[in-house]
């Protein structure tokens, strides 16, 4: 991803439309979402390197929160809506060259279409995968739960990230599309 803004509070990044990505198939090559709920959770993955495909998305990362923030644009430029998702606070840390940002995906999301409430996304996955092996017992998924209805309230209020700050955005038609690393299939070696 592109980084539009490095600040004490937010990491701005930007999904331009081709930008080179990986994505998690099942392992027979459908997408996760073509299974039965649970096996989506279950069966094998492999990870497959294409461009995305979507139009561009803008990722608020806070600095010290379990969620981010993702902002849709529709095809003809005009703004779709916010997505709030829930995730393991974000660590970062360097491998070389290269600048790297881990999480963890919660499942659990918020939607907030402009003028519209927010509504919960995914409830039914964040259901079967509480208790699977990988993933959060029922202790941890009451403390994910937390953090959506703490974030659920920000997107009913419109306050950030889910007011107009960000939703003017246009990327500069200059920047260059980022390139996956030759070696982006290597187990990463992370800095103690």
């Amino acid at each position: 991803m592109t980084v539009v803004e490095d600040g004490p509070d937010w990491l701005v990044l930007w999904l331009a439309p081709g930008t080179p990505v990986i994505w998690s198939p099942l392992a027979d090559g459908r997408d996760m979402r073509s299974a039965p709920l649970l096996e989506r959770f279950t069966l094998p993955r492999l990870p497959v390197a294409r461009t995305w495909r979507g139009t561009g998305i803008l990722k608020l990362v806070p600095r010290a929160a379990a969620y981010s923030c993702w902002l849709f644009w529709n095809a003809d430029g005009s703004f779709r809506g916010w997505y709030g998702n829930l995730e393991a606070i974000q660590s970062r840390w360097s491998d070389g060259d290269q600048r790297i940002i881990d999480t963890t995906d919660h499942v659990l999301d918020v939607w907030r279409p402009p003028g519209g409430p927010p509504v919960w996304k995914d409830e039914d996955e964040f259901a079967v995968t509480t208790g699977l092996p990988g993933f959060w017992n029922a202790d941890e998924a009451d403390v994910i739960r937390a953090e959506g209805e703490r974030l659920m309230a920000l997107a009913a209020a419109g306050d950030p990230p889910f007011d107009h700050t960000w939703t003017a955005f246009h990327p500069d038609p200059a920047w260059a599309l980022p390139r996956l690393p030759e070696d982006w299939d290597r187990p990463p070696v992370r800095a103690r």
